[in-house]
């Protein structure tokens, strides 16, 4: 388990505006994600080095720093310029989404003191500000959280949950194809 969730973070839950979360999103999709302007372009940002040998399997960024979001449906536009690529649709349940309501938005300990500066240069809060933000900090680290439900859940059966996606995916589908292929090349 040490080698699946290396890190000691504990679980915390922020409160975020719509706004927030939005702008945090576009600094994490724009730290992975290209600007397609043709369907033969890369979807996701690489490097130039032999992804084989590269502790970040050919990403531009750590791929801790990249993000995604459950609990809102959302796509992910990459013909769109930095910082408009985001258009979330609702909530999961299919409620209407508002930029200026404030949600309650789960994160670990890390991205909650504004590592990877999604909360900060992305979402624009002060740093200063961070841990007021927190309502709550959860008793373990997410890694006993992890292992206490894998002993009470398994065997385990990983699903997607499907409430995002990269569009048009008529480019963003062969695109993740390929550079798949790319990034695990000798893998």
């Amino acid at each position: 388990m040490y080698k699946l969730y290396s890190y000691e973070n504990d679980l915390c839950v922020m409160q975020l505006t719509g706004s927030e979360i939005r702008r945090y999103l576009e600094m994490s999709y724009d730290g992975w994600v290209a600007t397609m302007t043709s369907p033969d372009d890369h979807l996701i940002c690489m490097n130039n080095r032999d992804s084989s040998r590269d502790k970040f399997f050919g990403l531009t960024k750590p791929f801790y720093n990249l993000d995604t979001a459950a609990g809102i449906v959302y796509d992910v536009d990459v013909t769109k310029p930095r910082g408009e690529r985001i258009v979330i649709k609702s909530l999961a349940d299919g409620t209407a989404f508002d930029e200026s309501r404030t949600y309650r938005v789960a994160v670990n300990s890390y991205r909650a003191a504004g590592g990877g500066g999604l909360l900060t240069k992305g979402a624009g809060i002060d740093k200063a500000q961070l841990e007021s933000r927190i309502v709550w900090r959860g008793d373990y680290t997410l890694r006993d959280y992890i292992i206490r439900y894998v002993r009470e859940h398994s065997p385990i059966t990983p699903q997607t949950h499907g409430n995002w996606q990269f569009v048009p995916t008529e480019w963003t589908a062969p695109a993740a194809k390929r550079d798949y292929q790319t990034m695990w090349n000798g893998r």
